[in-house]
């Protein structure tokens, strides 16, 4: 039968291990953001070693030997520290929740609560040699000395602190992260007058536990809430682009050459229908694409336009594919509306018309694609004349960075014409 001892060893354990299993969780959150994870893994992993270290204080208190000596000051030594430290982290990833897009913060209270963090941890350092907070007696116990109630008031202040900057800013964040941010100041709390008439269970720690816990839990709600909410963003991304590139006035001028090839040459009319049904059924299709797609299925996509284009304008249209690499992943609807572009506002403006040069190569971990042409070119310092090209290309821009890590690059000059280079980075 376990007594109270192996009973709150027990519980000590349970909560290190679940912490830890809540860090390799955190760990394997690819999609979480980068500093609150890095954070959220720190208060974690923290939060488990205090809780080992203070199973092991109360295992061995009280027994002899060499080993039981130095485990039982080096595992107190950091339950005191490590209190502070989880301070320390937490207050970190608390401004980092409330402050990190606003202007105006409350750098004097801010500072407070780092002061305060570190000034405790370098009172339990020196505590060691002048035993400020506690001490131990010959037969190997733990007793509180008498600066013991400043380890917990200086934690106590800083949670106060906290508190009054998370109050504060409630209205700007969710409830769920406002409870999981005050819980680690409640809970505690609570705790600590509770274990002033019980000593004997280290309820303070636990519940330092159970906020991480909480605090762990509630970030991932709110993880799997961003994911969804971007998968939406996406689709309608998706959406806007392929409205942007279906005209009403490309179709009008497509349907138009078609019933004029009906009366003067059906079989090229039949081929250009077979040509803009393909356009189009590669236009709505990525409405269902999520990822990248083969390169091999853009340019086709880009052949049907192009073709398309070439029956309208003859040979003021023409088109040099210099394909060196394929072998690769890009966004759907990202070549077609920077060839589209180079048509309409490049060989277009241009009596005679022009050339578009398609290239792509492989450059040791990144494949280059470059769309240059020959047109009246524009002046990028300049804003776009139709608002409509202008939201394309950025969410070219944006696609390519959040799928890929690619970049967009555009550069021209007034008179000789347009160069579009795409860089795709191969992992």
């Amino acid at each position: 039968m376990f007594d109270r001892t192996s009973l709150h060893v027990a519980l000590l354990l349970w909560g290190c291990i679940f912490s830890l299993i809540a860090a390799l969780c955190m760990f394997m959150s690819k999609n979480f953001d980068r500093e609150k994870r890095k954070l959220l893994l720190a208060l974690l992993l923290n939060s488990s070693l205090l809780l080992l270290s203070d199973a092991f204080a109360w295992e061995f208190r009280g027994t002899s030997g060499t080993t039981a000596y130095f485990i039982v000051r080096i595992s107190n030594f950091l339950v005191f520290f490590l209190s502070d430290s989880l301070l320390l982290v937490y207050h970190r990833y608390l401004c980092l929740c409330l402050f990190r897009r606003e202007k105006k913060v409350p750098v004097y209270r801010i500072r407070m609560v780092y002061g305060i963090a570190v000034a405790g941890m370098l009172l339990v350092v020196v505590s060691q040699f002048l035993h400020y907070y506690y001490y131990f007696d010959a037969d190997n116990y733990y007793h509180r000395n008498f600066l013991h109630p400043l380890s917990m008031i200086l934690p106590i202040l800083g949670m106060i602190i906290d508190f009054s900057l998370v109050f504060h800013a409630r209205k700007k964040i969710s409830r769920q992260l406002f409870a999981a941010l005050t819980s680690y100041m409640v809970l505690p709390l609570f705790a600590m007058v509770f274990q002033t008439f019980y000593y004997g269970i280290s309820l303070v720690n636990i519940a330092i536990s159970i906020s991480m816990i909480f605090l762990f839990v509630v970030s991932m709600v709110e993880q799997n809430q961003n994911l969804a909410r971007k998968e939406k963003e996406a689709a309608d991304l998706r959406v806007s682009i392929m409205i942007s590139q279906i005209t009403p006035h490309f179709i009008y001028n497509t349907l138009t050459s078609i019933q004029q090839m009906c009366e003067s040459d059906p079989g090229q009319a039949e081929e250009t229908v077979e040509e803009f049904a393909e356009y189009l059924r590669g236009n709505l299709d990525s409405l269902s694409i999520k990822g990248p797609v083969p390169f091999e299925r853009e340019l086709n996509h880009v052949k049907c336009y192009l073709a398309i284009e070439k029956k309208r304008f003859g040979a003021r249209v023409n088109v040099v594919y210099d394909i060196k690499e394929e072998e690769f992943l890009i966004p759907s609807l990202t070549l077609q509306p920077m060839v589209e572009n180079a048509v309409k506002h490049g060989l277009c403006k241009k009596k005679d018309g022009g050339t578009i040069w398609i290239h792509t190569e492989r450059e040791l971990d990144m494949v280059r694609i470059v769309i240059r042409d020959d047109g009246a070119g524009f002046d990028v310092n300049q804003p776009a004349e139709d608002d409509r090209e202008h939201v394309g290309i950025q969410n070219v821009r944006t696609r390519l960075m959040n799928m890929c890590d690619g970049r967009l690059v555009i550069n021209s000059t007034p008179g000789e014409g347009t160069r579009v280079e795409i860089m795709l980075p191969q992992k």
